[in-house]
């Protein structure tokens, strides 16, 4: 295990380290880790410094156990305690530097136990991001000591402090501290931190609240029930919006019959709260709150004042608020059925997709979309529903609400038959001006064939839309197409495929005598029909495209038509006959008379896998 992790702590070469050493080369040569680590941070300047902590991993893998806690650790140590305190930014890389230790090189208690006290110095300094590395750096290592009184006095010391930094750390240790030690003091420990007079402390509290109650037992949580609520309620919605969001983390393991009278209101209360921050942040998490509720089909009513709560927050006057409840459309869709979102959300979509923020159109429509899947929502509802929503997001000025649809659309391929509207939009984009939006023209366009039949196809889209995205000058574009082609074959056959699609590819390559591209994009094509019908004479045909394209005049349309080759060869279901009594010969033939390297290696590789 230690010769594991030393090796993922390789030192690399720094010329930081060469200039900050005072030290002549005879002398480095006979400096131990150690003694190179603290020369560094005692003679270079910050920049050095910073750069001999990032090696605090390092030098300790290369001290070995023994070594590191008898020096390395207590120089640590001193270094935590030192006044005035050293930078921030090294002691910020010290608190994530000793994450790296255990437990591979630091596991046992014994251990482990002198990097606490170094942490808990850490958790108190003034610099934020310090103090989180240090709390994050303590709930690592706390799983190995079993001292828990050790954990449980360094928490009441930091709640001791007289300073705020301290208590604000503490907040952060305790439901990590608790699931390990599952210490009743802690619990009044944190208690006491959601009353403190602090408000940066409460908020650190609020912050953790719920991944400290869903810890605790029924009983318990009903006697900090109180706290829930007192902080829910807090002056400062800097604390009210993260007490809200912890709901979602606290009901989940309760009964319904508590949940809708402790937290429901709670819920109806955030999203009306007078700051739009609060009810930002439950919009963010409303339905993981809502699942957290446990609400079954014996609870309609609770369940309708749920979904009310969560169309105040779609209909909110701020933007971000919508935002962040759309983002949750599918979820609730599905956690209320057809009925409640026939009686509460149906009727606000159209509102939603024209909305003035892009952010909500862009998100609306990828949630219709989602909303769709899962057999929650009857087909005649969405097709009725989302037919002229889906047409407005398709002309929607910005391509990425575009987008969200195009590239989902899929999903109810089994629809479009119906959407007639939504189909002449996507034809008309296959001209659109954003390669991104003809990129996901290309993808849908196998999904049209098979909504609506190939007549449709080869009348409606072969020419205009198909042809002209393989050709198209963008190479995301063509590939799309190209990645298109298997499904196109499963849904037209291979008779349709040889008299319609496949005489067009072959022209195209003809043509392209000046234009290796289209060439390779074609050889791609090919060999994606070749895998998807396996055997018979649209296979024939293909292979002798292929093996065409391995005598090409340009090696990288070479390379492509081997590697389409190689992968018909490892495919195991294609017609073995053909590979043996045709593929194998024709390339043994180029092989010997290829000249270039990268070519000789595909084609070894075909012989290989022959």
């Amino acid at each position: 295990m230690m010769q594991m992790a030393t090796n993922n702590h390789s030192p690399t070469p720094s010329l930081t380290m060469a200039r900050s050493l005072p030290q002549g080369v005879d002398e480095l040569s006979s400096m131990g880790p150690f003694e190179l680590f603290e020369s560094q941070l005692e003679h270079g300047s910050t920049e050095a410094k910073v750069d001999g902590m990032k090696r605090l991993s390092v030098v300790a893998y290369a001290l070995g156990t023994e070594i590191t806690l008898s020096s390395l650790i207590p120089y640590l140590a001193n270094i935590a305690m030192k006044q005035p305190p050293y930078e921030d930014e090294i002691l910020l890389i010290m608190a994530s530097q000793i994450q790296l230790l255990v437990p591979d090189l630091l596991s046992t208690n014994t251990q482990v136990m002198p990097l606490i006290s170094i942490l808990e110095r850490l958790s108190t300094m003034e610099e934020t991001v310090v103090r989180d590395e240090a709390v994050k750096a303590v709930n690592h290592v706390a799983p190995y000591v079993t001292d828990f009184t050790q954990l449980t006095q360094m928490v009441k010391r930091l709640v001791a402090a007289d300073w705020f930094t301290a208590k604000v750390s503490a907040a952060g240790m305790c439901p990590k501290l608790f699931e390990v030690t599952k210490e009743d003091d802690l619990r009044y420990v944190f208690r006491d931190l959601c009353q403190d007079d602090t408000p940066m402390v409460r908020r650190s509290a609020a912050k953790n609240l719920g991944s400290f109650l869903s810890q605790l037992s029924f009983e318990k949580v009903q006697e900090l029930q109180p706290i829930l609520e007192h902080l829910c309620g807090d002056e400062q919605d800097s604390v009210r919006l993260l007490a809200i969001s912890s709901l979602a983390q606290i009901g989940a393991k309760f009964k319904p019959d508590w949940t809708t009278q402790v937290l429901l209101p709670l819920v109806k209360q955030g999203s009306t709260d007078l700051s739009w921050r609060v009810r930002h942040n439950l919009a963010k998490a409303f339905s993981d709150v809502a699942i957290s509720l446990n609400l079954n089909d014996n609870y309609p009513t609770q369940k309708k004042l749920v979904m009310s709560c969560f169309v105040a927050l779609l209909q909110d006057q701020e933007g971000e608020v919508r935002a962040g409840a759309v983002n949750h459309l599918a979820q609730m869709v599905h956690w209320g059925g057809a009925t409640l979102f026939t009686s509460h959300i149906q009727a606000l979509l159209p509102a939603l997709a024209d909305d003035v923020v892009v952010d909500v159109r862009s998100k609306c429509a990828l949630a219709l979309m989602d909303s769709s899947e899962g057999g929650t929502l009857p087909d005649e509802m969405i097709v009725r529903s989302f037919t002229p929503l889906l047409e407005n997001f398709l002309q929607d000025e910005y391509s990425e609400v575009q987008l969200h649809v195009l590239n989902n659309l899929s999903r109810i391929s089994h629809l479009l038959n119906q959407m007639p509207d939504v189909v002449s939009n996507i034809i008309s984009m296959s001209k659109a001006t954003n390669w991104r939006v003809r990129e996901g023209v290309a993808q849908l366009l196998p999904h049209l064939a098979e909504a609506r039949g190939m007549d449709f196809f080869s009348s409606v889209l072969q020419e205009p839309a198909w042809m002209a995205l393989l050709l198209d000058q963008v190479c995301d574009v063509r590939y799309a197409c190209v990645g298109g082609v298997s499904k196109l074959c499963l849904v037209a056959g291979d008779d349709w495929i040889v008299q319609s699609l496949l005489p067009q590819h072959i022209k195209i390559y003809e043509l392209s005598s000046n234009a290796y591209l289209m060439r390779m994009t074609i050889l791609r094509a090919h060999a994606e029909m070749a895998t998807a019908t396996k055997t018979g004479h649209l296979f024939f045909q293909v292979i002798d495209q292929l093996l065409r394209g391995i005598v090409d005049k340009v090696a990288n349309v070479r390379m492509v038509a081997s590697m389409g080759l190689l992968k018909v060869i490892k495919d195991g279901e294609c017609d073995q006959d053909v590979i043996a009594s045709k593929v194998k010969p024709a390339i043994e033939q180029a092989l010997a008379s290829e000249e270039d390297i990268d070519c000789q290696h595909l084609f070894s590789d075909c012989l290989n896998a022959c």
